[in-house]
């Protein structure tokens, strides 16, 4: 049998991030665990956590007997990391609660930190028991702040009267039991009823804020305009990539006319600032005012959870508290939920402003259930309804998709206006089943599958190119995409008939472009476009 390795040996190993013990080297880890040097500890405790992780299926009991032994220090990073652990069962629960009960207080809050991790564990009950007894001996402030913010973790209902009534000298022990509190409150109400109503009307102007791929920002203006008449232009329409604004009044169920856009929101008039310390109150009042209240709870059906982002600047938990306490005072049936909110909160400070985005989370999106199915380098549907309206649609369009993969683009056309034919090629079978299947869910009769070489097939007729080709970063890796697509435009021209026009997504926008003019096409629009990750540009020809 192997023998664990000695405490020199030991120590240099922790210091490698890529060191993963034996089970059998776990009273050595926890001694070091004591060691004077930071780095050591912490060392100890990550190859103590990626034991347990790697699948040593007793670390947790060998370092809660290792723990028995053990000086107060060790004993209480060894409960730091049994919490990192979070193990179910009840054994491992019992040594925590046994360790509220330790003569050194280190391992006390230790331990109560680490049973708030515990919210899983089979054991839950017998914890939250031993939590609220602990809480009513009115500890030592530090084990009591430790308690406190262990019950509303493990979401301990029984607690909430005992920690909205704290009261005292400390502020820090206020606003732990407060934050507690809040969150019991937010888990006794998930089982209560939250949506948004898309069908209800609001009967005052917001600023509408729609969301889309960069580059299809004009289109998608345009079609707002187009479709949406409780829409009017407010100052500059185009906030930046990916970013149209409007004035609005309506229902927002009535924006799911919009085919080009990924989402929308309502944006709260903006708050100067001074500084980054005032940018928190001003997002309490932004949220609390008035404007908020006539958008968040007509739109809702049942309590406003909501949950509170800030763009660009990670989770800033510490604030998002802040924000939520202060908030929860003005605004007390509102309900901040992170996991099962209706309501997205999305708080931007930039150029001296702070500015909060109001998103419906949870409002049904009928526009794309067609997709039943997807092929690799599919366009997103809204990008091929931006191709559809970039191209325009005549009654008697016969439409052809060279590369009709899942068959958005036809679907798209499809839905746009009246058409003579619809004809999709590919050289993929499946992606010829995939896209039958999506145009039988779309309700798309009579469309013409061939499995055909998009730069040899010819069908008669067409009028209205619309494709999404192989983009190199994705499909075409040797070397070959850019004689494809010369190939292609070759033959598109060839296919269409005079006044007949082709728009589409190139990878290879001024290549593409120069070989289209160089044949006797009239290159209309060109517009590069985010596809996510890269851009491709978005070219619209037509045929003398």
């Amino acid at each position: 049998m192997a023998r664990p390795r000695d405490s020199a040996t030991l120590r240099e190993a922790v210091r490698s991030s890529g060191f993963t013990p034996s089970t059998r080297d776990m009273d050595g880890l926890v001694e070091l665990l004591g060691d004077p040097e930071e780095a050591v500890v912490r060392g100890s405790e990550q190859a103590i956590v990626r034991a347990a992780s790697g699948g040593a299926a007793d670390a947790v009991v060998r370092l809660l007997a290792s723990l028995e032994q053990a000086t107060p220090a060790s004993r209480a990073r060894g409960f730091r990391v049994v919490g990192q652990l979070a193990p179910r069962d009840e054994p491992s629960a019992r040594a925590l609660i046994a360790g509220l009960a330790d003569t050194d207080a280190r391992v006390q809050r230790a331990a109560a930190h680490a049973l708030g991790r515990l919210r899983e564990s089979d054991a839950a009950k017998e914890i939250a028991s031993a939590l609220l007894a602990k809480w009513d001996e009115v500890p030592e402030l530090p084990l009591a702040r430790a308690v406190a913010e262990a019950l509303g973790k493990l979401g301990v209902a029984e607690a909430r009267e005992r920690l909205t009534a704290t009261e005292g000298g400390d502020a820090e022990l206020s606003r732990i039991a407060s934050k507690s509190a809040a969150m019991l409150k937010r888990d006794a109400s998930r089982g209560e009823e939250s949506e948004v109503v898309g069908d209800v009307a609001l009967d005052v102007d917001v600023e509408l804020v729609l969301a889309c791929r960069g580059g299809l920002e004009a289109i998608v203006r345009g079609e707002l305009l187009e479709r949406c008449p409780g829409a009017r232009p407010v100052g500059p329409t185009i906030l930046g990539s990916g970013e149209v604004r409007a004035h609005w009044r309506g229902a927002p169920s009535a924006l799911m006319s919009m085919r080009t856009m990924l989402d929308f929101g309502f944006a709260l008039p903006a708050e100067r600032v001074q500084d980054e310390a005032a940018v928190e109150a001003a997002c309490v009042r932004s949220l609390a005012s008035e404007t908020a209240r006539q958008i968040l709870e007509p739109l809702t059906r049942g309590a406003v959870r909501y949950r509170l982002e800030w763009e660009g600047k990670g989770h800033r938990r510490g604030a998002t508290w802040r924000v939520v306490h202060a908030l929860t005072a003005l605004r007390p049936a509102w309900v901040n939920d992170p996991t099962s909110s209706t309501w997205n909160a999305s708080v931007r400070v930039a150029r001296g402003e702070v500015r909060v985005l109001l998103t419906p989370r949870r409002l049904a999106d009928p526009r794309f259930l067609y997709r039943l199915g997807d092929v690799p380098a599919a366009s997103h549907p809204t990008i091929a309804a931006a191709l559809v309206r970039a191209s325009g649609c005549r009654d008697d369009d016969v439409v052809w998709d060279p590369f009709v993969g899942s068959g958005s683009e036809l679907v798209e056309r499809a839905k746009a206006g009246p058409y003579r034919r619809l004809i999709g090629s590919d050289l993929d079978g499946g992606a010829i089943a995939t896209a039958r299947r999506n145009f039988e869910a779309a309700g798309v009769a009579g469309v013409i599958l061939q499995l055909a070489d998009a730069t040899l097939h010819s069908p008669d007729g067409v009028t209205q190119i619309l494709t999404n080709p192989p983009m190199g970063r994705r499909v075409a890796r040797d070397g070959s995409l850019a004689d494809l697509l010369d190939r292609f435009t070759d033959q598109a021209a060839k296919v269409l008939v005079p006044g007949g026009r082709l728009t589409w997504l190139s990878p290879l926008g001024g290549r593409t472009a120069a070989r289209a003019e160089a044949i006797g096409l009239r290159v209309v629009l060109r517009q590069s476009v985010d596809m996510g990750g890269f851009h491709a540009e978005l070219q619209h020809w037509q045929k003398p």
